[in-house]
């Protein structure tokens, strides 16, 4: 379905009517078409999933993943709808569905960190919020039947991000195979799978979640270290800012802590460090790769992750210092 045929589609369905319907493509990452209607009087955005995701290498994912996305905005709506945007229309046929736009005084979380706008309190509702999921989904049955997507799950962040990046770095084989494992068995609660500052709107009143098409039922610890691997990688980016950064993921996990009470602090707190140094590697050499790195600053990252892989660091604090170290010490030459 074209644009054309999307617009009468729409207005059959009644969902905006007019004959002047300006249509402007947003940014939807790598994954998905996502546009912006706007009549005059009714502005709402559209979100339709690729098949052929937008990166250099090739990549492939079931469309379905479309629903996925609509199912746990709906889910979450249900107990924390200030937190995602409202459903409009959904249509599953098509693999499309509408939501509202947000706007007004919200910014894209990952332009304001890119542009020096540190916020503690948004790193603390990130915490707050993403606990309550967490926690509210945990170990429901029903929930874990509506959202078992791991073959989803498999080919937009397991095979991408850790087996994909292991064929690069095959000294590292077996850490990565082994968290692919584990990732794979672990089913404890409904986790987002893309939560990073690029997918979270902010404003001085709320934040909003958004593009949850990774959703799947399984480890909450992925949400955390996939989270917090981008205040580290910022740091490298924004050295000036890096100790307001790495306070960012101190304050995110400290309330996360705080809040999801069933999860072990300790065990949780050395399985996030250990998934975060291979998502660290996974953003320079995966199918996914974050844009903002230069390639000496890709090699502080692997050069880092091969160091620090095999200490099995337990604490954030003492992670946060050995990355700061590793960050000064190669600036230094």
């Amino acid at each position: 379905m074209n644009q054309k045929d999307l617009i009468e589609y729409l207005n059959a369905q009644r969902i905006i009517s007019s004959e002047n319907i300006k249509i402007t493509p947003l940014n939807g990452g790598v994954s998905c078409e996502i546009l912006l209607l706007d009549n005059g009087k009714q502005r709402l955005v559209v979100k339709r999933a690729l098949k052929k995701l937008k990166v250099k290498e090739d990549w492939f994912a079931d469309i379905g993943r479309n629903y996925t996305e609509q199912k746990y905005l709906k889910y979450v709506g249900n107990f924390l709808p200030e937190a995602v945007p409202k459903i409009l229309y959904q249509d599953e046929e098509h693999h499309f569905f509408c939501m509202e736009m947000i706007e007004g005084d919200f910014s894209n979380w990952k332009k304001e960190l890119m542009d020096g706008k540190i916020n503690p309190e948004y790193a603390y509702e990130a915490g707050r919020i993403l606990s309550l999921i967490h926690s509210t989904s945990f170990d429901k049955k029903e929930v874990a039947v509506q959202f078992d997507t791991l073959q989803n799950f498999h080919e937009l962040r397991i095979d991408p991000y850790l087996l994909n990046t292991a064929k690069k770095h095959p000294q590292l084989l077996h850490y990565f195979s082994e968290e692919a494992l584990r990732l794979s068995n672990t089913k404890k609660c409904l986790v987002h799978g893309d939560f990073s500052p690029k997918n979270i709107m902010v404003s001085p009143h709320r934040i909003v979640v958004l593009d949850c098409e990774v959703a799947w039922y399984g480890d909450p610890i992925f949400d955390v270290a996939f989270l917090m691997n981008h205040f580290f990688l910022k740091a490298l980016v924004l050295p000036e800012k890096s100790n307001q950064l790495l306070q960012l993921a101190k304050q995110f996990l400290k309330t996360y802590q705080e809040n999801a009470t069933f999860l072990s602090k300790q065990v949780m707190e050395k399985q996030t460090i250990h998934l975060l140094l291979l998502l660290m590697l996974a953003r320079v050499d995966g199918k996914s790769p974050v844009e903002y790195l230069q390639e000496e600053q890709q090699e502080i990252v692997r050069n880092f992750v091969y160091k620090t892989l095999p200490k099995e660091v337990s604490t954030l604090d003492v992670f946060s210092d050995l990355w700061v170290n590793s960050i000064q010490l190669e600036n230094e030459y």
